[in-house]
């Protein structure tokens, strides 16, 4: 590690304890401040002390990050951070209903399916509705979780749809073979690793991949069948991974309208029939977490890294419903 390096490791160390104690302090000062505030029972969220709708902001791939920290960046959709904040608005008394303001290409088939769970709880558990927004895209596994929405608006310019599931792996076993790399694989069942970069699926194990994915997308077209009030032979003509826009949506009873933003958010407060405040979860970028990505400049990657990173982003086998749009 050379000096500038040691350096920027020394600074984020004593930027990080400092902002540990500038949130607890900022903390204890918002609880003085604002005691009768609404807040969930852990107190982790002040929200209006009037009627407020909860925005849910789904933005980016759908996919879990863990527990956000001051170093977490912002502008990506965190799953854990999601479920606690529907948990919260669902135990605020003043809460009456969600808005999910959606700009995704999809993402991870499970993780999309408990974000709609969670949505459609929040609903049985509270009666309030939840209202969803489209704006320049909202494809895969964001149209599924939209489908716990009661009413779905979009930008004209929307990008939608995208029904659909695919698993990807990489067969590099002509790559081994030419660069002198033998995969040794000891396993307990013929299927047991398949999928594996070094050796090719077998007819068999395809089929089984297969079946599987064929199963997820049965369930993306059940939600699409509840959500819409479609029937399955529709949903079926629409649900062969192409994406529609925001016009051919409508005309396909995928959304209910079209418009800006500001324009639905009016109309929300008229179905809602009173005044009523739309909260958003804070989403200030942390000023550390650019100093993180500093810090992975000024480490170099070998060649390794770098192709270990692309096969485990790109094609880990993990089932998805995102769209190639970004």
């Amino acid at each position: 590690m050379n000096k500038k390096q040691m350096i920027a490791v020394v600074v984020a160390v004593l930027l990080f304890t400092g902002a540990g104690l500038i949130g607890f302090g900022g903390n204890i000062i918002m609880n003085l401040v604002f005691p009768e505030s609404s807040s969930s029972s852990e107190g982790t969220e002040v929200f209006p002390i009037g009627d407020f709708v909860g925005i849910v902001e789904i933005v980016g791939t759908i996919q879990d990050l863990g527990e956000e920290n001051v170093f977490s960046t912002t502008g990506e959709y965190n799953h854990t951070t999601a479920v606690k904040y529907i948990e919260e608005l669902s135990e605020a008394e003043n809460n009456v209903a969600i808005l999910l303001y959606i700009d995704s290409p999809g993402g991870y088939a499970n993780i999309g399916d408990d974000l709609y769970l969670e949505l459609m709880e929040y609903k049985e558990e509270t009666g309030r509705p939840i209202y969803a927004y489209f704006d320049s895209l909202a494809a895969s596994a964001a149209y599924y979780a939209a489908m716990a929405a009661d009413e779905i608006y979009a930008n004209r310019m929307t990008t939608t749809g995208s029904i659909g599931v695919y698993s990807a792996y990489y067969e590099m076993s002509e790559l081994f073979e030419k660069i002198g790399v033998k995969e040794v694989i000891i396993k307990s069942g013929k299927n047991k690793a398949m999928g594996s970069s070094g050796t090719p699926m077998t007819d068999e194990q395809m089929a089984i991949m297969q079946e599987q994915v064929d199963y997820i997308y049965e369930t993306f077209v059940d939600v699409v069948v509840a959500g819409r009030g479609l029937d399955r032979q529709t949903v079926y003509k629409l649900a062969d991974g192409r994406s529609y826009t925001a016009e051919q949506a409508l005309e396909y009873d995928m959304i209910d309208g079209i418009s800006r933003y500001e324009e639905y958010q009016e109309r929300v407060k008229e179905h809602l029939g009173g005044e009523v405040e739309f909260y958003s979860k804070d989403s200030t970028p942390s000023p550390f977490a650019g100093l993180l990505g500093e810090l992975k400049e000024v480490t170099p990657k070998s060649d390794y890294q770098v192709i270990t990173e692309i096969i485990e982003k790109n094609a880990n086998g993990g089932y998805k419903y995102e769209s190639i749009y970004r």
